[in-house]
């Protein structure tokens, strides 16, 4: 059973064109309503002169009366009906040019758990709150989405993690920690400005720029500030983890200091072999927690580096759990092995639980499949979603959502998963963990009209399950333009070409 997708709202349409395209349906209706007017009022007409004809023949001897015939009310009636069918072709609202109305790349997306809101951060070093409207769904064109807040930083933005309680009707709730270069990490309220400044003008998105906290992250030998590839809330939502280099940092929320404590990856930088060998080096690049279960009531934090390794640890104590390397690594290093060509990729981009906790899925860079492993035991894989198309270095999110109870666990939860490529579409995968071995998509969804190369990195289910976010964005450099750079930069340099949009589209 195909999945049938309308877009209701995009970044690539101009306000004008929806204006454009209510005018147009307006005057189309009023002229259709004119036409038929006028088609009735020419057929009274003709009856009348019939009835005179008839009138004239009776008193006229076999005289003809010669008049000519009124234009048949059917060749109106046929204008119109084409005019109609060209105004019901073109009903959908047509996307522009990406060059010309989108936002700039999207590098990462994230949906907030009431499903009222869609943080983005783009290549502009722009943090962005789009809100969905209540009554999305009864849109009948595609209407334009513009952010309520954001905030331009004056560095990169390496990550962002959203309240798990973010409520539209609680303000304490609404707040998102920010990762940036070269910075402390960075409480902000999502919704609103905290400067309390209204004489603003309201056209423009909310300023969000002031942050409620600072959580400083320093080196404690060379006092650098650390800024972390990823973030994550604990279930408590009292604490936060913060992914570096060789470990986690845990902070309190009430405390702006310095963690709480620390999680090493490795338990001694000098000497892996210490500590039993356990452990493993690399950037932090991604973090995840499991939904609280009978076997571990704070749930498990899964932690992904560059280096191909996973760590399982408990969060309350930080305690190891296990760890294993991903296929085709072995003592930090990744042989081409032809067994594994298929499933191999350049470092964790992205993890996620499934709802009920029991199995993890696991994204690489530049790899074309989804890894599936089973929490009762990670020494081997369950399975791997196929056919992703996503052989590329940029981050491409997934999601996973919750479909029920499952017919093949008892315990377990029902669930899709959902994740976007560089050919502009959605593959949707049901309920993989049933399966063994490679598993092919269910679903193939068009997320892009005419997005043939336009990479999906953010696919976000809404609550509802009547809703899916696309966000993309496209890096790539310039056929044609060329930059003079410093001397740093060699000299001549190809100039980038950069675009990104943001879509919801209603799932039928």
């Amino acid at each position: 059973m195909g999945i049938n997708v309308r877009c209701l709202a995009s970044t690539r349409v101009l306000e004008d064109e929806v204006q454009e395209k209510e005018t147009s349906e307006e005057d189309e209706k009023s002229r259709d309503i004119r036409v038929l007017e006028g088609a009735v009022e020419e057929e009274s007409r003709v009856r009348e002169l019939e009835e005179v004809s008839e009138q004239s023949d009776d008193v006229t001897l076999g005289g003809d009366i010669e008049e000519n015939e009124p234009d048949s009310p059917m060749s109106s009636t046929s204008s119109s009906s084409s005019s109609t069918t060209d105004t019901d072709d073109s009903s959908d609202t047509t996307l522009s040019d990406p060059l010309q109305h989108n936002i700039s790349c999207v590098y990462e997306a994230q949906l907030s758990p009431d499903g009222t809101c869609v943080f983005t951060t783009d290549f502009a070093r722009q943090f962005s709150v789009y809100p969905i409207d209540r009554g999305i769904l009864s849109n009948t064109t595609t209407r334009r989405l513009e952010p309520y807040a954001s905030f331009q930083s004056p560095s990169p933005i390496w990550a962002f993690a959203v309240n798990p309680l973010f409520n539209l009707q609680d303000a304490s709730s609404t707040t998102v920690l920010v990762s940036r270069r070269d910075s402390y990490i960075t409480l902000h309220n999502a919704l609103a400005d905290t400067t309390q400044t209204y004489d603003v003008d309201d056209t423009q998105p909310v300023d969000i720029s002031k942050p409620l906290a600072s959580y400083k992250l320093v080196n404690n030998l060379t006092e650098a500030i650390i800024a972390p590839l990823s973030l994550a809330y604990s279930n408590s939502r009292a604490h936060f983890f913060a992914g570096e280099k060789d470990r986690i940092s845990v902070f309190d929320l009430t405390d702006t200091d310095e963690p709480l404590y620390t999680i090493d990856t490795i338990p001694a930088k000098r000497n892996k072999l210490k500590g039993g060998g356990r452990g493993f080096k690399g950037w932090v690049s991604a973090l995840s927690l499991s939904p609280p279960s009978s076997t571990a009531h704070d749930g498990l934090l899964a932690v992904g580096t560059w280096s191909r390794y996973v760590g399982i640890y408990d969060p309350a104590s930080g305690r190891d759990v296990t760890q294993f390397a991903l296929p085709g690594t072995v003592n930090g290093r990744t042989f081409r092995n032809r067994n594994f060509k298929d499933i191999l990729g350049n470092g964790v981009s992205s993890l996620k639980w499934s709802p009920c906790g029991k199995y993890l899925y696991i994204a690489e860079r530049n790899s074309d499949v989804l890894l599936l492993y089973d929490v009762r035991k990670f020494s081997l894989g369950l399975a791997h979603c196929v056919g992703r198309n996503a052989l590329t270095n940029q981050k491409l999110g997934f999601d996973v959502c919750n479909t029920g109870d499952s017919p093949y666990d008892i315990e377990g939860l029902s669930h899709e998963v959902w994740a976007g490529g560089t050919d502009g579409c959605i593959r949707v995968w049901r309920d993989p963990y049933a399966k063994e071995g490679a598993v092919e998509a269910d679903e193939v969804v068009k997320a892009v009209p005419d997005g043939d190369g336009t990479p999906v990195v953010g696919t976000l289910l809404h609550p509802s399950g009547s809703l899916a976010i696309a966000a993309c964005g496209v890096l790539e450099l310039s056929e044609d333009t060329e930059r003079r750079g410093g001397r740093e930069c060699g000299g001549l340099r190809p100039g980038m070409r950069e675009w990104g949009s943001v879509d919801i589209l209603g799932l039928g």
